[in-house]
């Protein structure tokens, strides 16, 4: 949810700012806004105002912040069950 309405407010955003000979549908906005979140940057568009760069290199920063939030999660749950190796392990051994 929160992945879309950031899509759909920088795709305005872009529209806005990009002129019309660069982007020239609000698709065409969506598909810089989803090329730029995902970190993917195809290049068949680009921004070519400072005013797109900027707005473009904001996405750029919420895309990768976006996508590191679940890192933290399986990282915590990693370090849960790492911490009860031990004891599982005990567990293992005593029922074998």
């Amino acid at each position: 949810y929160t992945l879309l309405l950031i899509t759909l407010a920088f795709t305005a955003i872009l529209f806005m700012v990009e002129p019309v000979s660069n982007v020239q549908t609000l698709p065409d906005a969506m598909w810089l806004a989803i090329v730029t979140i995902s970190t993917v940057g195809y290049g068949d568009v680009a921004p070519i105002t400072v005013q797109g760069k900027f707005v473009t290199t904001i996405l750029i920063t919420l895309g990768g912040l976006y996508t590191a939030i679940p890192i933290g999660i399986v990282g915590n749950a990693f370090s849960k069950v790492w911490e009860d190796r031990e004891r599982l392990m005990m567990i293992q051994h005593i029922r074998n």
